[in-house]
């Protein structure tokens, strides 16, 4: 009696699908270091990797191969020095084919493909594109214009060896007009830009803080540089000094001619809308010296004062009025040290009251 075998076919186990896991993005900073992060998943099935190369995709389109890993001949990296597996023990790790990358420069800047040669699943691959930024260094500094009202340089800002170029704003509610310049840094595929920022100098602008604001990829949020502006002006003038109440005879008076401006007035001029000072009158310098108040050459008079600096000069008038007469008291003293008299007391005191300032601030710092 004979039994007839029956044979059976089992189909082998379909193996999981293979595939590159990598970071697609990855940024890094000149002169330091980075990692291109590429592994092979899933790591448990009978996956034999042949071999691991890593090229890069140069500009014209060509590829360069950067590192190549054989399970027999070991790796070959280009540049040893500066590139090399991250895995210490390839051949038993052959899945994880991530590259760390040291001292980075601009030209590594790229598209680089991670290939993996697989048995039996064939090549598979992944695209990683890697920025190289550089961080700026960026200064700031207000200007010396120079003593004259036309359009010029109050202000600089220099940010240096960034890649890619720092963008450069100015923060501040002046009138100003801003020029931009952009020259190769100091390392290779970077950038140093300068931005100045002008105006026609004004008291209005003088001591005003502007902004310098550097925004670059590199930083987790801008760069403020402020600057304090100082700007020449022409004198602005106001006269001080009367009080609504001059009356005939009145003395110890005076007219003060106060100069706001930079730099200082270097000449004071006084004089009347009518003509000549007055005789009772005598200029020193910012000050106009009433020896007595007369109503014959006084009343209804316009005293104007002239400040001259280097820019420019400016002025201002007031308008006396006198009234009523001097008493006998008043009389007697004129009479007895007379108008010129009388001037050159106002002057001593204005000498001595000036000496007595600065004893009272020497003391007051503690200087012998």
């Amino acid at each position: 009696m004979s039994r007839a075998l029956a044979s059976f076919w089992f189909p082998p186990p379909s193996l999981p699908p293979v595939s590159v896991h990598a970071l697609t993005n990855v940024t890094g900073i000149l002169d330091e270091s980075t990692t291109l992060v590429c592994s092979l998943t899933p790591t448990e099935n009978e996956i034999t990797v042949t071999q691991v190369t890593w090229m890069k995709k140069n500009q014209d389109g060509s590829r360069s191969t950067v590192a190549v890993f054989h399970p027999k001949k070991g790796p070959s990296i280009t540049d040893p020095e500066r590139v090399q597996f991250l895995a210490s023990t390839l051949d038993r790790d052959s899945r994880n084919a991530s590259l760390a990358m040291s001292h980075l420069r601009a030209e590594d800047e790229g598209v680089y493909e991670c290939q993996f040669a697989t048995f039996p699943s064939g090549s598979k691959s992944a695209s990683i594109s890697l920025k190289v930024l550089a961080r700026p260094t960026t200064t700031a500094e207000a200007l010396k214009p120079a003593p004259t009202l036309k359009l010029q340089e109050v202000a600089k800002c220099i940010s240096t060896g960034g890649r890619p170029a720092p963008r450069i704003h100015w923060l501040s509610n002046l009138n100003g007009s801003i020029h931009e310049t952009r020259e190769p840094g100091p390392q290779q595929g970077t950038y140093t830009v300068t931005s100045v920022f002008s105006l026609v100098p004004s008291s209005q602008a003088d001591g005003k803080n502007i902004t310098c604001r550097v925004d670059h990829e590199s930083f987790s949020e801008p760069d403020l540089q402020t600057v304090t502006l100082s700007l020449p002006y022409p004198p602005e003038v106001s006269i001080s000094g009367y009080d609504n109440n001059w009356y005939v005879g009145r003395t110890d008076v005076a007219l003060t001619c106060d100069a706001r401006s930079k730099p200082e007035p270097s000449i004071y001029e006084w004089s009347t809308s009518t003509g000549p000072l007055p005789n009772t009158t005598e200029a020193w310098g910012s000050r106009l010296l009433i020896a007595t108040v007369d109503m014959n050459t006084m009343h209804n008079v316009t005293f104007i004062c002239n400040a001259t600096n280097p820019l420019g000069s400016g002025q201002n008038q007031i308008t006396v009025l006198v009234t009523g007469e001097m008493s006998s008291d008043q009389e007697a003293r004129v009479e007895q040290d007379g108008p010129q008299g009388w001037i050159w007391g106002c002057v001593v005191e204005m000498i001595a009251g000036h000496r007595s300032q600065i004893s009272s601030a020497q003391a007051a710092a503690g200087v012998g």
